[in-house]
């Protein structure tokens, strides 16, 4: 039977939310795991800082996180090595405080989600790595702080999980409201695993890992403290195997109601999957499901698919995004013929790109054609 933990919150500003890694040794829990040798297996780059604090990428365009920490101010870009990422849409789940986040570009890579329990019906439950981006932390022998400062430096640490099948509810204020996630915990003692952690502020969904079939795979996102501050005894992590459903759904463009749209950009703008496919609900003349392919905003007439201009020395300039691809087409006239290819299908820039063509001395017409890659 699974329980219930109520966490009741005055305010946002009053809730544990978890933030970085609280570790004993800093010079191993800010340099990567691969400096150890159980660990050397493990790739922590497709870890991300998002929104201050912290996410996990799960497919080619997707990060997972917390929902408060998605549902925080700012532009929720992404810089990897140097390139900036931008962010298209998020997906919140409808009850928990998980939610997925869709970029522009893919990413340069992500991780396979672990379906199974991290809570052993016998033995001893496996090690975790947890991996964030938060405050240094200050640890006891059961216990752990927030640190004085150090966030946006990633940090990795080790546990395990104590017990999973519950579920715990937080009051997030405003229109989230209350959130009921399933979860694992953790708890802090110094001397369980070799590189013993918690995860303290602005570590809130960064990923808990475990290693299954030789490969380390997403089991938790970190979303709670545990205990009473200052001093902290663990954490909760939103269960993966509970919401990998949820996750794949979003991830694959799943269209339950198959009208062209997937279901979480009906979420996202139409509130479920009541968006009309032909309806224009922006009235920018672009049907609802147009401005899906071409990845621009149903619900607002300024975000559009739209020529920007064109020279007779075979330059066109439209508007675009970098999850698109573009081509322009010619034919001689609009009665009879077919439209002729002018260019490759080509990946588009953010904000607008610039295609040169080829001319000829043949008039005529050319348009415009998105797809989604």
């Amino acid at each position: 039977m699974r329980g219930v933990v109520h966490v009741l919150v005055v305010s946002l500003g009053c809730a544990f939310f978890a933030g970085a890694i609280a570790v004993d040794d800093l010079l191993v829990g800010e340099a990567s795991p691969t400096n150890v040798a159980a660990y050397a297996d493990f790739n922590w780059e497709y870890v991300y800082r998002y929104k201050g604090s912290s996410s996990v990428a799960v497919d080619v365009h997707w990060v997972l996180t917390a929902a408060h920490v998605a549902d925080d101010g700012g532009s929720g870009a992404l810089l990897i090595e140097g390139e900036m990422y931008t962010q298209m849409e998020r997906v919140f789940h409808p009850s928990a405080d998980v939610a997925l986040v869709r970029f522009d570009k893919p990413l340069p890579g992500f991780y396979p989600l672990y379906t199974g329990r991290v809570v052993r019906r016998s033995g001893t439950n496996p090690e975790l790595l947890m991996v964030g981006w938060g405050q240094t932390g200050m640890v006891a022998s059961a216990s752990f702080q927030n640190g004085p400062g150090g966030r946006g430096v990633k940090r990795w640490g080790t546990n395990r999980a104590e017990y999973d099948g519950q579920s715990v509810t937080v009051d997030m204020q405003g229109d989230a409201g209350e959130l009921t996630t399933e979860i694992f915990n953790t708890s802090f003692s110094l001397n369980d695993t070799a590189y013993e952690a918690g995860g303290v502020q602005y570590d809130s969904g960064g990923g808990v890992f475990v290693k299954n079939g030789g490969q380390w795979k997403l089991a938790g996102t970190i979303i709670l403290l545990t205990g009473t501050g200052p001093d902290f005894s663990g954490n909760f992590m939103a269960e993966t195997a509970v919401y990998s459903d949820w996750i794949e759904s979003v991830v694959t463009d799943v269209d339950t109601d198959g009208d062209g749209m997937p279901d979480h950009f009906e979420q996202v703008y139409g509130g479920g999957s009541d968006l009309v496919a032909s309806a224009d609900a922006d009235g920018d003349g672009q049907s609802n499901v147009a401005e899906w392919v071409a990845d621009t905003d149903p619900l607002d007439a300024e975000s559009v698919f739209v020529l920007l201009g064109s020279s007779l020395a075979g330059e066109v300039v439209f508007s675009s995004v970098a999850s698109r691809e573009y081509q322009v087409q010619f034919r001689t006239n609009l009665v009879a013929g077919d439209w002729v290819e002018t260019n490759a299908w080509m990946m588009g820039e953010a904000g607008s790109t610039t295609v040169l063509v080829p001319t000829n001395s043949v008039q005529g017409f050319r348009r415009m054609g998105v797809r989604i890659p």
